[in-house]
């Protein structure tokens, strides 16, 4: 994901890569922040939800998170608002995004707990953490080797 500087009169876009044929594809993301996100959230992540990407962000005042998905890439309005998660006050601060769209973060008892997009439920996970920059990232072996 990029934002915007003077060399990218596009604005805040998300841009892809295609390792296959080197080709990137650059997809603004829409500049009414209150019909998508919030692109000065404090926290910002793409992840993946029922197949599509998912912008999903953080507002740390409001303690709420924004979900939107992609409907085409390339194009600004195929991003689609679909919900707004919150207000949740005893959310610390976001860690992360789950390969199922779970939103992972840490209570302000330094509970490590997940928001799961599917069924809107949070759950517990055991674990408490001291460490401030902790961080959740998805990892996905791949076995097949790359071309020369």
């Amino acid at each position: 994901m990029c934002e915007k500087h003077e060399d990218n009169p596009i604005g805040p876009c998300l841009v892809s890569f295609y390792l296959s044929n080197e080709v990137s594809l650059t997809t603004p993301i829409l500049p009414d922040v209150d019909d998508c996100f919030d692109v000065k959230a404090k926290w910002i992540n793409l992840g993946v939800l029922n197949g599509s990407i998912a912008l999903i962000s953080y507002n740390e005042e409001t303690t709420t998170f924004r979900v939107s998905i992609l409907g085409q890439l390339g194009f600004r309005e195929s991003w689609i608002k679909l919900f707004m998660v919150g207000p949740l006050p005893y959310v610390e601060r976001p860690i992360g995004v789950g390969k199922n769209g779970e939103i992972f973060f840490i209570r302000k008892d330094k509970e490590v707990a997940w928001f799961d997009l599917s069924t809107q439920m949070i759950e517990e996970l055991g674990y408490t953490t001291e460490n401030l920059h902790c961080r959740i990232i998805n990892y996905k072996e791949n076995i097949l080797p790359f071309e020369e």
